[in-house]
């Protein structure tokens, strides 16, 4: 076994070179093992002990990703496992096993370090694999972090978008109900006899009701008011269905005068009709208005998906840190509502364009402001300052929480590195922020106490 294992081992690059006895004693040192296909090694998270080198078959690396497997590395005939976690003394970084029957030679891991620090040519020989693994991992974990704050993003807009999409799909609906319905009380009017020039006079107050219907609605309690005055006037004139009709008056945002009116015009026996009329009429007029509000609300936030992504525009352009910031502010306005966070803008004036990748500095808003709300967990302020701080421009984006511990306060910007539970962060939200603004040629600080955290973001002004 120790023979043919040492000449397994010999065919692996990363063993080449390595002198003849302790090659032996490497072999001699381990053991060769088979996984049937479909069988693990290794799990994530599990303490790295042992060194593999994969003699025949082949395995796969997985590293799991918002409860979902995402390859991470493949691994050959003459490729090897856990030599960076052995060395690091961390844990596996993935899950391993075997795609197909595989034969391995697995060695303990005190073995392989004595190995590694006195054969030094050996040890570089793993610098590669400890780039290419840590490059997999870094890049898994940013693109789930994009696509986390993408997601978050889809879920704020969906949610903003919900009640102006059901207003406007609502419209053709109540448009037809309000056309039936002063079709019918035209033609109950007719039906009591009402003169021609009684009937073209009841349709040109219908024109007035519609150009006087007020643009916007009361709050609550004045509708409540309206509608009791409302009824309280039908009633007095005994006209039947006085609740029904005075609500049907009160969404066409009509007031009491127009029973009076109406009455002055067409008669106390042709009353309802002629107000059913006339509230049909008006009616109408503000499904308009509300479908014209639904679709202005549609386009903005459209628009504000648009100023975020910066569609159809280079890599680098002369960017407006403002709306950046307001666009961002827009589009987690749905997260600040639903937490119960409050913003505060302090914006200069006459704040300069900074040179950037205006979705990339985007994002960076994206990733402050939410571990602000984060931090402030139900409740408290945001502050968004800009000013000019010498030659650079200057964001800050504090909040009012708890602060960052001192013990942890350095590693705040290190990748990986997150004090959220697991499943609620990647601990790359920071990294990414810091490298977009450095690849910007900025740079980006923090200051935190009780009470006070402060991200400063400093950016050199566009030329």
């Amino acid at each position: 076994m120790e023979a043919s294992a040492a000449v397994g081992l010999r065919d692996a690059p990363v063993l080449e070179g390595l002198p003849a006895e302790d090659l032996d004693r490497l072999a001699a040192a381990g053991r060769e093992i088979r996984l049937a296909a479909g069988e693990f090694l290794f799990r994530q998270g599990d303490p790295a002990t042992l060194f593999h080198v994969v003699l025949e078959g082949r395995l796969e690396t997985t590293r799991e990703v918002g409860g979902e497997q995402v390859l991470m590395l493949a691994h050959g005939p003459g490729g090897f496992l856990g030599a960076m976690a052995l060395l690091t003394e961390t844990s596996y970084r993935g899950t391993t096993f075997a795609v197909v029957d595989t034969v391995l030679f697995e060695v303990d891991g005190e073995e392989l370090r004595r190995l590694a620090f006195t054969h030094p040519p050996l040890l570089r020989r793993f610098l590669p694999a400890f780039e290419s693994v840590s490059h997999a991992v870094k890049g898994i974990e940013r693109d789930r972090e994009k696509l986390l704050a993408v997601g978050q993003l889809a879920a704020g807009l969906a949610h903003e978008l919900n009640n102006p999409v059901a207003a406007a799909a609502r419209v053709p609906a109540t448009l037809r109900e309000a056309e039936q319905a002063r079709t019918a009380a035209f033609a109950e009017l007719a039906a009591l006899g009402t003169p021609a020039e009684g009937l073209a006079e009841i349709v040109a107050l219908g024109a007035e009701a519609q150009a006087a219907a007020a643009p916007e609605r009361l709050d609550p309690l004045a509708e409540s008011d309206r509608e009791d005055a409302l009824a309280d006037a039908l009633h007095a004139r005994g006209v039947a269905g006085a609740a029904g009709l005075a609500a049907a008056l009160g969404d066409a945002r009509l007031g009491p005068e127009w029973v009076d009116r109406v009455a002055a015009l067409v008669g106390e026996e042709r009353l309802a009709p002629g107000l059913r009329h006339v509230a049909a009429s008006a009616g109408a007029r503000v499904v308009v208005d509300e479908l014209e509000t639904a679709a202005t609300r549609i386009a903005d936030l459209v628009g504000a998906v648009r100023d975020y992504t910066y569609l159809d525009q280079g890599e680098r352009q002369a960017v407006d840190v403002h709306e950046g910031l307001e666009t961002t502010l827009a589009l987690l306005d749905h997260r600040l509502r639903d937490s119960g966070v409050g913003v505060v803008r302090e914006l200069a004036a006459d704040l300069p364009a900074v040179e950037a990748s205006g979705s990339e500095l985007n994002q960076v808003w994206t990733n402050l402001l939410t571990n602000a709300i984060d931090a402030l967990g139900g409740a408290g302020r945001i502050t968004v300052r800009t000013r000019r701080q010498g030659p650079r421009v200057c964001v800050e984006i504090a909040d009012d929480g708890p602060g960052i511990p001192d013990a942890v306060r350095d590693r705040i910007f290190d990748p990986f590195f997150t004090t959220k539970p697991v499943g609620q962060g990647t601990g790359l939200g920071l990294d990414i922020a810091q490298r977009i603004v450095v690849r910007n040629h900025g740079e980006i600080r923090v200051e935190s106490r009780p009470g006070e955290t402060c991200f400063q973001v400093l950016l050199p002004p566009g030329g």
